[in-house]
């Protein structure tokens, strides 16, 4: 049986890992599974998940999986996982695969246009649970003696009832099991990230796009990939899942990232997997090499310090390069030579989904810097660009001030919010209300850290590159728009922004602003 994705993203979810190896060992040509499909229409939760999705002639089941230790007193459910973290919950499994088949149900009879019947399993793979509970009867239970033995738990997988149904119910022909994988394919759900959606950001799931999907699956025959695309396209997402699916291949992979406070993120990211980032050189060892804003890099020089460290070098090493073709450069744009040069070496994509913001902070990027960032199929429920114009300072710093007080009140999260300045995040403004709004908002730390998990954010705006938010406030612009590179700051700050937007400007902020939205108009 194949399974998407290919490799385990999760591998240290020792539960999942079981499951996947015990998929992967069914003989059937046929038939597939997919570990963690998003379920959008999930009935108890806004943004659900199923573990694994199995698929073939036999017709659709839906496991849900728990590593650990499971146990139940009453009504409340205990799960245990291997470092001897608890939770507890009165949703048993046995509920929660039921509402995520039902969710499955309509997902496939929406896209299909026809009903889909879902049996539903439940996989205990390391523990031994002996409890008879009318919820979970045994024939829908895989505890560790079912797991134990390949043989065993396939033919309980054949064997999950069908209900009041009968198998020709839920039986599918080789056509409908294809139909099948090309609806459940791009819903994987790979990995977590802040402000991929407006609908589903609160529970930080990422839904990959066709597009990085189909990336992901042509690792093995693509050593060389060259990813372009503008900001929120999903390029950062895209090299951390390459990282773990050439560790997962066996590979030695590193990230290479532009930016401190990029880096220190993809640091926390890749803790549990032991991949290095570093800003400089490839460090020793590495044979593949992923590289996070490429953009800065593609000069001559850049080129050749980089490669002459990896084995292979630009023509025939492993590569996975992801850069920014638009204005998010720190000094000076990609050098035309040099990026030739990464062309004619690899495979080249262009990402043209953007899964960050807003289909209004899309188009009023747009509009003012003539940006491609993607197309956005992101509902911004009517939450428009604000654009505030202010006299001073003193009016500005007044403004931000209020606008805070209003998210918060409105029931916005502090640490959700970042206010982005020009002049290092010391300007007039931005000092003001660091120091007005300190309990809620904190500058970065000296080593690109945020201060605080609970409070929200101050930063210069390039130093906030390769970072997002689900509210940005760009202050102090009026110091950028004196700087020849405003509009780099400008693309920059616009663009780390999820859901909402806000721009305080004065009359020559404005009329810099002016300027831009007439060079780029095409009408």
């Amino acid at each position: 049986m194949q399974i998407y994705p290919r490799f385990k993203f999760r591998p240290r979810l020792l539960g999942e890992a079981s499951v996947h190896d015990l998929l992967s060992r069914i003989d059937d040509k046929t038939a597939f599974a997919v570990h963690s499909v998003n379920l959008p229409e999930h009935e108890y939760k806004r943004w659900g998940e199923a573990d694994f999705v199995v698929v073939s002639r036999a017709g659709v089941v839906l496991l849900e999986v728990k590593g650990g230790n499971v146990d139940i007193a009453g009504r409340v459910w205990r799960y245990e996982n291997a470092r001897g973290q608890a939770i507890e919950s009165s949703e048993g499994p046995a509920r929660q695969a039921i509402s995520a088949a039902v969710a499955l149900e309509r997902l496939l009879g929406k896209r299909l246009g026809r009903k889909v019947r879902c049996r539903w399993g439940v996989v205990f793979p390391l523990c031994s649970f002996k409890r008879h509970l009318d919820e979970l009867p045994p024939e829908r239970l895989a505890d560790r003696s079912v797991c134990a033995v390949h043989a065993e738990f396939a033919q309980w997988l054949v064997n999950i009832p069908f209900d009041q149904h009968t198998a020709a119910d839920f039986a599918l022909s080789e056509a409908e099991v294809d139909e099948i994988r090309s609806v459940l394919l791009p819903e994987l759900s790979a990995a977590s990230s802040l402000g991929l959606s407006a609908a589903g950001v609160e529970q930080g799931i990422v839904k990959l796009t066709r597009q990085q999907y189909a990336i992901l699956e042509s690792l093995t025959v693509n050593p060389r990939l060259l990813v372009t695309g503008g900001a929120g396209t999903g390029k950062t997402e895209l090299a951390v899942l390459c990282a773990r699916a050439e560790l997962a291949a066996g590979h030695r992979p590193a990230i290479l990232a532009q930016g401190r406070s990029l880096a220190r993120s993809l640091e926390r990211r890749l803790a549990d997997s032991g991949i290095p980032v570093c800003s400089n050189t490839v460090p020793e060892g590495c044979d593949v090499l992923i590289v996070d804003e490429g953009q800065d890099l593609v000069r001559p020089e850049g080129l050749e310090r980089i490669f002459s460290r990896l084995p292979g070098g630009m023509e025939h090493g492993r590569w996975r390069w992801f850069m920014d073709p638009n204005l998010q450069y720190l000094d000076a744009p990609p050098d035309a030579g040099a990026f030739r040069a990464l062309q004619a070496s690899s495979a080249s994509v262009e990402l043209s989904r953007n899964v960050r913001s807003t289909r209004e902070i899309v188009c009023s990027i747009q509009a003012f810097l003539a940006a491609d960032i993607g197309l956005s199929s992101i509902d911004g429920y009517g939450v428009r660009v604000g654009f505030h114009q202010v006299r001073d300072v003193q009016e500005e710093a007044d403004s931000i001030e209020d606008l805070v007080a209003g998210l918060l009140h409105d029931g916005v999260l502090a640490r959700d919010i970042a206010v982005l300045g020009a002049n290092g995040g010391r300007g007039p403004v931005a000092s003001s209300v660091a120091g007005r709004l300190s309990h809620v908002l904190r500058p970065l730390t000296a080593t690109g850290d945020f201060a605080s998990g609970n409070h929200g954010v101050i930063a210069d705006i390039r130093d906030f590159r390769g970072l997002e938010s689900r509210v940005v406030i760009l202050a102090d612009l009026e110091i950028a728009a004196r700087e020849p590179g405003f509009a780099r700051s400008l693309y920059i700050g616009m663009t780390r922004a999820s859901v909402a937007l806000h721009l305080f400007t004065t009359d020559q902020t404005r009329q810099a602003m002016v300027t831009l939205l007439k060079q780029n108009s095409r009408g």
